[in-house]
């Protein structure tokens, strides 16, 4: 004679299973919400990376530079130059490429100083420019920071 059993899951095994697969699937979209913000962080910081190499290029290439014939443009002047600040931030960080309209605005901070350098008592006429780019994401205020030597063109 044969026996019919049934099988079945029990009221409390099903809801152990779909208590396993929320905590995996909140861990899956807790991991992707990480990386989307790291992804944003980076993207932040290559747009300053690109404010921030502009500007030295247009420290290395302005023209003329000749101290001795007091041809200094006013990239190359010596001291502290701002563009933008943090109560008012314009330089654009970040745009969006689907609507074209800036989503991030930075400011930037570029000090120019003489290095005094000399060789046999000749001034070698070298410029020292760091440019700082700042910006600020979700409250915290991020900064990209390079550095060049400009020399005389003659």
């Amino acid at each position: 004679m044969r026996r019919n059993t049934l099988h079945a899951f029990t009221l409390l095994e099903a809801m152990v299973s779909i208590g396993v697969l929320g905590s995996g699937a909140a861990s899956a979209i807790a991991c992707l919400l990480q990386l989307n913000y790291n992804a944003t962080l980076s993207r932040l910081k290559t747009g300053a990376g690109t404010v921030a190499q502009n500007q030295i290029d247009t420290i290395l290439s302005i023209q003329p530079y000749n101290p001795q014939y007091n041809q200094i443009p006013p990239q190359l002047a010596v001291g502290i130059t701002l563009t933008g600040s943090p109560q008012n931030p314009t330089v654009p960080i970040y745009t969006d490429p689907v609507s074209g309209t800036v989503v991030v605005y930075g400011w930037v901070v570029t000090n120019v100083s003489d290095t005094n350098q000399s060789v046999s008592g000749v001034n070698l006429n070298l410029r020292q420019a760091n440019v700082s780019v700042f910006y600020t994401f979700r409250g915290k205020t991020y900064q990209v920071q390079m550095n060049t030597l400009r020399g005389s063109d003659i």
